[in-house]
């Protein structure tokens, strides 16, 4: 998945890949039959891995755990763009297969945030009416951040704090020094 990650879909090639894995390219041929197979296999683990590292997460507080699964997906899924990329923009090329590997890691990554995020309210750490709704703004969040926007991705630090504090006044430093509110 790095060499995905590094350059555009079509730019990887499987001499390259085998060359990157250390692997005669019949070995990694008999594993990998289509440059597609192996790139369907690398996001499904990539994926996989990442709902993994969010269900690991063992901070005390909820909104530190946040922050760590928010600086986790930014990172990997802003690795991800490239491919991300790659599947929306030649959706016919990449076929159903892509598209449900995707879809199906996003649910599980979706799983181990609404966890995260019940555990939160449970512990009465985080005040979060409807979890669901609230994971999909997470995660639809961080893809534009890194994915749909055309800029640098912002600081993970930016991102958790903008869904730990929302858009309150409250939770805004003031612009006016010394004023009151």
């Amino acid at each position: 998945m790095g060499l995905f990650s590094a350059m555009p879909y079509a730019a990887v090639h499987m001499d390259a890949v085998a060359a990157a894995a250390g692997v005669a390219k019949p070995t990694l041929y008999r594993y990998f039959p289509t440059k597609e197979a192996l790139f369907i296999a690398g996001l499904a683990w990539t994926l996989a891995d990442l709902r993994d590292a969010v269900g690991a997460i063992r901070e005390r507080d909820a909104a530190a755990r946040l922050r760590i699964a928010v600086g986790l997906a930014l990172e990997r899924i802003g690795a991800l763009s490239p491919a991300l990329t790659a599947i929306e923009g030649r959706g016919a090329e990449f076929g159903e297969r892509s598209r449900r590997v995707l879809r199906e890691g996003f649910d599980g990554l979706r799983g181990a945030l609404a966890d995260l995020l019940r555990e939160g309210v449970a512990s009465g750490d985080l005040a979060v009416p409807d979890v669901d709704l609230a994971v999909l703004m997470i995660l639809g969040g961080i893809r534009m951040a890194v994915h749909g926007t055309g800029r640098r991705a912002p600081a993970s630090a930016a991102v958790a704090d903008f869904f730990l504090n929302g858009l309150s006044a409250a939770a805004a430093p003031s612009r006016r020094t010394g004023a009151p509110r």
